[in-house]
């Protein structure tokens, strides 16, 4: 028991390491930017896997599957109505929303 925290230390570290691979991604440094608009994001990302109808932020949703070597990581991108970001996040749309995301 007293070495279980060396045990998940590394598997946390490897987590968060996966996530910071993808950081300097063109589609995600798009939704990272202050005036991230569903636009810019499509621009950067292309055509998403694909969209969903977020009533609860009156918006919408869009997921990709981000890839590099061979990881592949999902990312959304959520919008208002006006096509302003609202919400980014290394899951996907469905995710988002079972997590309560949205609702926030």
């Amino acid at each position: 028991m007293r070495y279980t925290p060396f045990l998940i230390v590394p598997l946390l570290s490897a987590c968060s390491m996966s996530f910071m691979k993808f950081d300097n991604d063109p589609l995600v440094q798009a939704t990272y930017a202050t005036d991230a608009t569903k636009s810019s994001v499509m621009a950067a990302g292309g055509k998403p896997d694909s969209e969903m109808v977020v009533p609860e932020i009156n918006g919408t949703c869009i997921n990709y599957t981000l890839k590099q070597d061979a990881e592949s990581m999902p990312f959304y991108v959520a919008f208002d109505k006006n096509g302003k970001r609202k919400h980014y996040g290394y899951i996907t749309c469905q995710q988002a929303r079972a997590k309560g995301v949205f609702s926030q």
